[in-house]
C-alpha cells in the first residue's frame, strides 16, 4: 500500500458517488437504496466490498432498481459521523459500514435504518449491537503473531503501532500489551492519528519488533512506515494483507472476500424482508499466512523452515 502525498483528516462529503446499478426483485416500483460506509479506500476493506457486490448480484434476480451510494471519509470520528448522518438522512433502505469505527458512527446515530457490518475486529468484545444491526466481522490469534515474531528473532520489546481514533485498533494495541506482560517482553504504543505523527515516527522507532494493527489510518500510511522500520533493521507483523508486498515481514488475516460474501448474504435477506434481530452475526476465524522472504532478506533475517511450510503464501 502507497501512502498519498498529502491527506486531510476530512474528505468532502457533500456529494454520493453511484457506483453501479441492478435489479432486485419487489412488488414496489421504487429503488433501493444501499448506503455504504469504508473508511479511506482502505484495500482490506475494497476487496471485502468487492466481494459483497459480486455476491449480492449473484443473489439477485432481475426486479427492482438498487443503487449502490458509497461513501469514503477518512476514518476519524467526526468525518465518519457526518457520513453517517448524510445517508441517514438520504433515507437508504439499508447501509453497509466497514470496519469498526464506521459501524459504531452508524449505530451512534440510533436510526431504524437497517445496518450490516463487516471487518469489525472481534465485534463480541465491541458495541456493536442493536435491534437492526447485524454482520460478520473476524478474529485473529495474536498469540500466533508474537509467536511468529518470535521464532524470527529473540524479542525483548515489541513496537504497537496503533491509532487511538479507531476503538478496535485500541483493543488489538491492549490484547498485545495483556499478552508481551505474561511473556515479559516490554511493550510500546506508538499512536497515528495524522501525517504528523508518521513525521515524528522516525524518531520514536528503536529496533525490536513491531505490530501493526488492522487500523484504516496505519495502513493509508504504510509504504512510509514500513521503510522505516526496515532502516532500523526490524521485522514487523499485520493483520491486513500487504496488498502491494511494501514489505510487511509477515501477515496473518482473515481472507476479506470470505466477509463480503456473508455480508451480502445477509444484506438479500434484509431487502428481501428478514429483520436484522433474526440474522445471527458471525465472527469469521480461519486466517492465512503470508511470509516475505524478501522483506526478511532486507533486514537480515531468515525464516525458519517450519514457518515457511505453515504459511498459506511465500512472497520471495
Amino acid at each position: 500500500m502507497k501512502a498519498k502525498a498529502s491527506r486531510t483528516l476530512c474528505r468532502p462529503l457533500l456529494s454520493l458517488l453511484f457506483l453501479f446499478v441492478f435489479h432486485l426483485p419487489s412488488a414496489s416500483a421504487g429503488t433501493t437504496l444501499i448506503g455504504v460506509v469504508m473508511p479511506d479506500d482502505t484495500p482490506y476493506y475494497s476487496a471485502m466490498h468487492r466481494a459483497f457486490v459480486k455476491e449480492l448480484k449473484s443473489l439477485t434476480p432481475t426486479g427492482q432498481r438498487l443503487n449502490i451510494i458509497m461513501q469514503r471519509p477518512f476514518p476519524d470520528p467526526i468525518a465518519l459521523s457526518n457520513t453517517a448522518r448524510k445517508l441517514v438522512a438520504a433515507d437508504v433502505n439499508l447501509i453497509v459500514a466497514y470496519g469498526s469505527p464506521a459501524t459504531l458512527a452508524v449505530i451512534q446515530e440510533k436510526t431504524d435504518i437497517p445496518l450490516v457490518y463487516a471487518g469489525v475486529y472481534n465485534p463480541e468484545a465491541a458495541a456493536v449491537k442493536g435491534k437492526n444491526v447485524t454482520g460478520c466481522g473476524f478474529k485473529v490469534p495474536l498469540t500466533s503473531i508474537l509467536r511468529y515474531l518470535k521464532s524470527l528473532k529473540r524479542i525483548s520489546r515489541l513496537s504497537v503501532i496503533y491509532s487511538s481514533l479507531e476503538e478496535d485498533s485500541v483493543r488489538q494495541a491492549d490484547e498485545l500489551e495483556r499478552l508481551t506482560r505474561e511473556q515479559h517482553i516490554r511493550l510500546t504504543k506508538i499512536n497515528i492519528k495524522s501525517r504528523r505523527d508518521i513525521e515524528k515516527l522516525d524518531s520514536t522507532i528503536d529496533g525490536g519488533a513491531f505490530f501493526i494493527t488492522g487500523s484504516a489510518i496505519v495502513n493509508s500510511f504504510i509504504g512510509d512506515i514500513i521503510p522505516m522500520l526496515q532502516e532500523k533493521m526490524a521485522p514487523s507483523a499485520g493483520i491486513f494483507p500487504d496488498q502491494t508486498a511494501a514489505g510487511v515481514t509477515l501477515a496473518l488475516y482473515q481472507p476479506p472476500a470470505e466477509q463480503g460474501k456473508k455480508a451480502a448474504e445477509m444484506a438479500a435477506r434484509i431487502l428481501w424482508g428478514t429483520g436484522p434481530k433474526n440474522i445471527a452475526p458471525a465472527v469469521l476465524r480461519d486466517t492465512e499466512l503470508v511470509v516475505n522472504l524478501r522483506a526478511a532478506h532486507k533486514i537480515g533475517i531468515n525464516f525458519p523452515i517450519h514457518l515457511i511450510v505453515e504459511a498459506t503464501k511465500v512472497i520471495k
